[in-house]
Parts: structure tokens; sequence; C-alpha cells
């Protein structure tokens, strides 16, 4: 047997071993012979290993038909091997970054993928059973907080698919948007968990703080097929838990987060809640329990009511300039939207002004 051979037969195994089926193995075999010479297989097995390639696609799918919970539990624990997933997440730029090495960089954040991950997370525990403490509490542990690996993946996909020098988050992702069917993507979703901010009532009226010392705030969501999940603020920055290029407050405490859940619906038994709501209570990891907790001075969310802490009255804590948290937030997706009806070209050019205007303040400072 050739030198070759045996390395395909040792990577083969590996994969195997991994939790991979035999099945799903013979796939990446066929599909290495088909588009590869012989001595480039062996890259190929190495492409397999990568979450979200198209080898490692292929096999999900092929691996996620028709399985039971004890099934769809192997094949998310071979996930998070393959993302080298912490048991608990750090927060740091660095973790950030190696994370991000270990998902394909072409994984785009409306590929079909996505909503077969979370098909079998959804497979892997049935009911309400993600947010219960009982079971393989790591690997639930790890899959809520993969949630803000996923998402600040899905906005470094944006950020270097579509930005320009200049450019903001707001104006890459809008054109990105343009390239892709409006029926997929959505702004009917409400933002309330995602403007967070304490409320001080020491006083005779109770006052707003805003995560980072903002004197405002509206923060708004953007889904994609529901799952994907972008938070943009007014500034048109993303707000991610984990990101690369800039940590926030906001980011920390009003961050988005991928959604395994499905849309709420009569006879989904409340899909959203139990898969995305509810388990960060439960699962979320430490650095950020401590940024929402802030000294003892806790961002809560709006209440989704009009009362005095209500997301919806003018007259609440929340509101601004004689605004409800949500008439600000919904001036903010009006404002996003306009980005949506400008050429690409035009979104190029005005990134490319604003960073000579940068540059020119940044000489004469």
């Amino acid at each position: 047997m050739s030198e070759s051979a045996v390395s395909l037969a040792e990577r083969s195994r590996q994969l195997r071993e991994a939790g991979w089926s035999g099945q799903a193995v013979r796939a990446v075999f066929e599909a290495a012979a088909k588009e590869s010479s012989h001595q480039e297989r062996p890259a190929a097995f190495e492409a397999a290993q990568l979450f979200g390639s198209p080898l490692f696609k292929s096999m999900w799918q092929l691996d996620s038909k028709r399985i039971s919970p004890q099934r769809a539990q192997q094949l998310l624990e071979l996930a998070m091997a393959c993302v080298n997933m912490p048991k608990e997440l750090t927060g740091t730029k660095s973790e950030a970054q190696n994370l991000l090495s270990r998902i394909d960089s072409d994984l785009a954040p409306h590929d079909p993928f996505w909503r077969l991950f979370a098909r079998t997370l959804q497979q892997a525990f049935p009911y309400d059973d993600f947010r219960q403490q009982d079971g393989n509490q790591r690997l639930k542990r790890q899959l809520h907080q993969f949630r803000y690996v996923i998402s600040c993946q899905q906005a470094q996909w944006v950020r270097q698919h579509f930005r320009q020098p200049g450019m903001t988050d707001a104006e890459a992702l809008a054109a990105y948007l343009q390239a892709l069917p409006k029926r997929i993507y959505s702004f009917r979703e409400s933002s309330r968990l995602h403007n967070k901010a304490y409320i001080d009532q020491s006083g005779p009226q109770p006052q707003v703080v805003y995560p980072d010392g903002q004197s405002r705030q509206a923060n708004f969501k953007i889904l994609i097929n529901f799952h994907t999940e972008f938070i943009l603020d007014r500034e048109g920055a993303f707000l991610n838990i984990l990101d690369p290029e800039r940590t926030s407050q906001n980011g920390l405490v009003n961050g988005a987060s991928f959604n395994y859940g499905n849309r709420n619906r009569p006879g989904n038994r409340a899909s959203h809640s139990r898969c995305d709501v509810k388990p960060p209570a439960v699962w979320d990891p430490a650095f950020r329990r401590e940024a929402i907790r802030n000294g003892g001075r806790p961002f809560k969310s709006p209440q989704n009511n009009r009362g005095p802490l209500g997301y919806r009255s003018a007259k609440s804590a929340h509101a601004q300039d004689g605004r409800s948290a949500k008439q600000t937030v919904d001036q903010e997706i009006r404002r996003f939207k306009r980005l949506l009806g400008r050429p690409l070209v035009l979104l190029r050019i005005w990134g490319r002004v604003r960073r000579l205007g940068q540059k020119l303040a940044h000489v004469f400072k």
C-alpha cells in the first residue's frame, strides 16, 4: 500500500473516531476523488474537519437525517470539538479570533446549513431540555455560548465581504441585504431585549442609565431566515458579545446571538423561548453576567407593556424625546431601510468620503 493510501486510510479512521458515520466518511472519499488529484486528497480531509466547509456541511446533512436525541448530541459534540469550543468563554479578542479560525470564512449568514444546524440542536434537546440543568451540562453550556461565536462569525463575514474603507457596519449590512431576496430578511421581530438599561430610582424621578454612558440608545434587530441575527446601534456599528474588532459594554449587554429556535407560533411549543430566550439565565458566561450586573446597578430590558418601565409607553423611564423606546427603535429601522434604497456604488463612495474626512480630521487635530 502506498504512503498516500495509508495517509488517506488514517484520515478516514480519524473522521470515524471523531464521530462521523461510515456513510459520511465515504462521501468525503467520493467528493475528494472527483474534485481533486490524488496528491490533493489529504487536504480535502483536512477541509472536512473545518466547521462549515463544503465537505463538513455535506457530512452533516447526511448524518443529521432522522436521528435520535442521543445521536444529535453526539454530532453537536463533534462540532464543538471541531471549533475547539472552550467549556466557558472568556470574551477576549484573541479567543474570538482563534474560534473564528476554526470556522470556514466563506460560510455565509444566509447559508442553508445554519437552519440545519439549528434543527439538529432542536432534535438533541426536545421540549424544554436545553435550559434544564441536567444531562450533558457541558455540551449545553458550550452550545448556548456558541450562539455568540456564530453571531461574531456572521458579522465578520459581512465586514470581510461587503465593507469598503470608510463604510459603517450598517452600510456593509445594507449592501449585503441588497444582494438577498427580500423575503428572507426581516425587521419585524422586537428589539426590546436588546435595549437593556439601568433605571436609577433613587431620585424623585426615575433616570435611565445606558451602557457605555450613552446619552441615547436605540439598538435595532435584523434577522435572516429568523436564525441569523444582527444588532446595530444608532451609530451603525454591530453589537456583539464577542467581537475581534471592538468591544463595548453595549455589545456585551445587548449584543446579537444566533437563534437555535424557530419563530414562536401555535404548535411549535414556544421554540424561540425554549432555545434562545430562557437559556442565558442558565448557561451565560461569567464575563457577560458581570457586564449585565454592572456592579450592582443591573441592566434590564424594558417591560413589554405601556407601564412606567415599559417599552411601548412615551411616559416610560425608557422613553426618549417624548417617544417610547419602541418608537425610537422603529425610527432607527426606518433610517436603516433608506440605506437599502441606495445603489451599492453610492454606499461605497460615501464610505470613501467619510474615510477622507476622518483622515483630514486626524491631520488637523
